[in-house]
């Protein structure tokens, strides 16, 4: 919840410059010390102030997120020699700067729009798909935040906003650039290849008991055990409720009844009309039909054709026109209306086959029917459940006994970062198993963690982490069998690679690509119009980077079908057609990088006009600088 949140009231930077911002500290001029502070000032630029508080839970909040990411935690020590303070600092410099220019620029958020702006953010929608105040109040109740303090950080970045996109506007990509990206995406090679496989080579024979020991202690890391983690998780889902919920003989016979059309198919008939231009011609022809004229008949005299006619194996729902629909489905097979006054003129209307509508019993359906009402039931209750689980974690509990108060079930499980258990199964499928197995692994024994919100379906998923295994160097006897799969891998790489190198100095002595690819047993294959990023049928697309970069008449290798095979090619031609047309796509990813440009110039000159100014004594202390000083 807390990502979720911090997702919507973070600055410009994370949602639109991302790392743009995160520039040399000479353009910010931070390295400066300046007296004259208040004790809470920790920066200023224009008129606008940075306070201690503010920027401490900033960059808490930072380090928490790096420690999710790198899943362990960082130091203070780690965390300056990645120069995460100053980094932190620029990006809320860059905002500060931009809340300073909005000001002077007289920029403005009415409270109508503000709320409008929150009341479309996903991020505050509950079950219903729509905006829930009570989850909202919820979720900032839960980060600290208050209503005030939270409309204020959105109204901020509204008006960052506005003053990014407006230097987005108007933005031209050079024809020259044009040109010679279109050059770039739309060149041509043609190769003869070859594509080496373990298979190629003769059978590897099968290593000494000593060769396999030294094998394995010149690699005893890549054999290490993992850590391993005992995780209880409890998910509440949709799913998870609606076993508990309770559904009538009555409730389904009534939601079958309501939606029979959704088990079963609709009736159908083949239908045929005619237009005719003025009432009294219908009427005429009517009258013939009535009196035993076929209506093929009066078809061809008008030199009508069956596509000016037939309107197909329609549903009635799959007529534009009501009163035709009425008229083909009150009719008898190879039955013909009378006149029919139609949306686009008089029509006479035939029907041919009839197929009648079908519907599933109410005893076949009856149990999907039960399921869906469960379900229904369940995410109405979902919010009322997550508060009564949130209630008794407030007071101490664990989810163990929060499950067996609540009925809920919580899984037991071991495993590492991957999702296997210690003899390398798959643990069960997990709702939000990957953020599930992230947060665990950065978690301490026992803590209490945030609970991972769900965002397809609904729900939330709670772990709490029992136990650590920490990792550990496996014996060779534990490893025998990981032991000889690396080996024969690494054995057949390096085979690969020596026969690769074998046909490229034939070929470099003078032999013909296509005679030392035949002795070399290999299947000779042709492949044309490659292109950058494109796919080609038959050709690996570990082929391509390597065929861009070696000139016309060159000779090269790569790598193919994940390492486990190679591949040997001649560029036989290159073809570079002239400048035309970019595709949108690209043309939107390159104005994109224009206009990126463009902002970081307009931040630099910004900041110049502005003046920042840094009190690094109190930066020092709450990045923990000064203690190791």
């Amino acid at each position: 919840m807390l990502d979720t949140l911090r997702k919507s009231a973070s600055g410009i930077v994370a949602k639109i410059l991302m790392g743009l911002l995160i520039l040399s500290f000479g353009i910010w001029g931070i390295a400066d010390v300046f007296r004259g502070f208040g004790s809470q000032t920790l920066a200023t630029i224009g008129s606008t102030e940075i306070t201690v508080p503010e920027f401490r839970q900033i960059y808490q909040e930072r380090l928490q997120q790096i420690s999710q990411q790198l899943k362990r935690g960082i130091t203070p020590d780690m965390a300056r020699a990645f120069g995460l303070p100053d980094q932190v600092l620029n990006e809320r410099l860059a905002e500060a700067a931009l809340d300073d220019q909005a000001k002077s620029l007289g920029l403005a958020l009415s409270d109508e729009e503000i709320a409008k702006r929150v009341q479309q953010n996903p991020a505050f929608f509950g079950p219903s798909g729509s905006f829930d105040p009570a989850y909202f109040a919820r979720l900032l109740r839960q980060n600290n935040y208050t209503e005030a303090r939270f409309v204020d950080a959105e109204r901020r970045l509204a008006l960052r906003q506005q003053i990014i996109q407006s230097l987005g506007g108007g933005v031209t990509v050079p024809a020259v650039l044009k040109d010679a990206l279109v050059r770039f995406d739309k060149e041509e090679r043609a190769v003869n290849y070859a594509l080496l496989r373990p298979t190629s080579l003769p059978a590897l024979a099968d290593p000494t008991d000593e060769e396999l020991r030294s094998f394995f202690d010149a690699r005893k890391v890549a054999f290490r055990a993992p850590e391993y983690r005992t995780v209880d998780v409890l998910a509440l889902t949709p799913q998870t409720l609606a076993g508990s919920e309770s559904v009538t003989d009555a409730e389904v016979e009534a939601a079958y009844t309501n939606n029979q059309s959704r088990y079963g198919t609709p009736e159908t008939r083949v239908v045929q009309q005619i237009v005719f231009p003025t009432a009294e011609e219908a009427k005429a022809a009517a009258d013939r039909i009535a009196a035993g004229t076929p209506f093929s008949d009066i078809v061809a005299e008008r030199k009508l054709t069956p596509a000016d006619v037939d309107l197909g194996t329609v549903t009635k729902a799959g007529i534009i026109d009501k009163a035709v629909a009425d008229a083909a489905f009150s009719l008898p097979a190879d039955g013909t209306s009378g006149l029919v006054a139609g949306r686009f003129g008089p029509v006479i209307v035939h029907v041919g086959a009839i197929t009648p509508a079908t519907v599933k019993p109410l005893a076949e359906v009856a149990p999907e029917i039960r399921t869906e009402i469960q379900l229904d039931a369940a995410r109405r209750a979902l919010l009322a459940k997550y508060d009564q689980v949130e209630d008794e974690r407030a007071s101490g509990a664990k989810l163990s006994e929060i499950a067996s108060k609540l009925g809920l079930t919580v899984q037991s499980i071991t495993t590492n970062i991957q999702g296997q258990t210690p003899d390398g199964a798959s643990i069960p499928d997990l709702p939000g198993r990957a953020d599930v197995l992230r947060g665990a692994f950065a978690a301490d024994v026992g803590a209490e963690n945030d609970a991972v919100q769900l965002a397809q379906n609904g729900g939330y998923v709670w772990y709490e982490v029992q136990s650590v295994t920490a990792p550990r160097d496996r014996t060779f006897d534990e490893a025998r069998a990981q032991v000889l799969d690396r080996w024969k891998q690494d054995k057949a790489a390096e085979a690969l690679d020596q026969k690769v190198e074998e046909i490229k100095a034939k070929i470099a002595a003078g032999m013909p690509f296509d005679q030392a690819v035949t002795e070399a047993g290999l299947e000779l294959r042709a492949a044309n119009g490659l292109r950058r990023g494109r796919a080609a049928d038959g050709v690996p697309q570990e082929i391509l980077d390597a065929v861009f970069t070696t000139a016309q008449g060159g000779t090269g290798s790569a790598e193919a079908e994940g390492g486990e095979s190679r591949i040997l090619f001649l560029v036989l031609n290159v073809t570079t057609p002239p400048g035309g047309d970019l595709d949108e796509k690209v043309l939107a990813d390159v104005r994109q990088s224009v206009e990126n440009d463009v902002m970081t110039e307009y931040l630099v000159q910004l900041q110049s006009d502005l003046g920042a100014r840094v009190n690094r004594a109190a930066l020092d202390q709450i990045v923990g600088a000064d203690a190791v000083n």
